[in-house]
């Protein structure tokens, strides 16, 4: 599989971990989700994955900082809702715990294939 497949894979598995970890935190939080304020932030995380993803398959210059950044963002994200939830000893906050381990460790593998796609960009050029 080729890296601008592997940055398109794990780039949307940790916004839709960040999305639903995010919708979590704020049904937590006293949010309905139907509220104005929660659309906002959750549309963030797709419009963000779609431009990392799209920018994998053009090889710019700098599609590879953007990837790193938007998945360390994800990655942050999930650490967020795993320091956040409450009660963590329950089922719920297990679930959310577990979750949220494998979105930071999704969002890190998502930072590595993006620093990959910079040093490939690199060897192209030279």
């Amino acid at each position: 599989m080729k890296n601008n497949e592997k940055v398109v894979i794990v780039t949307s598995v940790a916004a839709v971990i960040a999305l639903v970890l995010d919708a979590f935190m704020f049904v937590q939080h006293g949010h309905s989700l139907t509220s104005s304020s929660v659309w906002p932030r959750l549309l963030l995380f797709i419009v963000l994955a779609i431009i990392v993803n799209g920018l994998s398959f053009l090889k710019m210059r700098f599609c590879g900082y953007a990837t790193i950044l938007v998945n360390l963002y994800f990655a942050i994200a999930s650490l967020a809702a795993f320091q956040m939830v409450s009660p963590r000893e329950s089922a719920y906050g297990l679930f959310i715990q577990a979750l949220s381990i494998v979105g930071i460790l999704v969002g890190a593998a998502g930072v590595y294939y993006g620093a990959k796609q910079r040093a490939d960009y690199t060897k192209a050029k030279i």
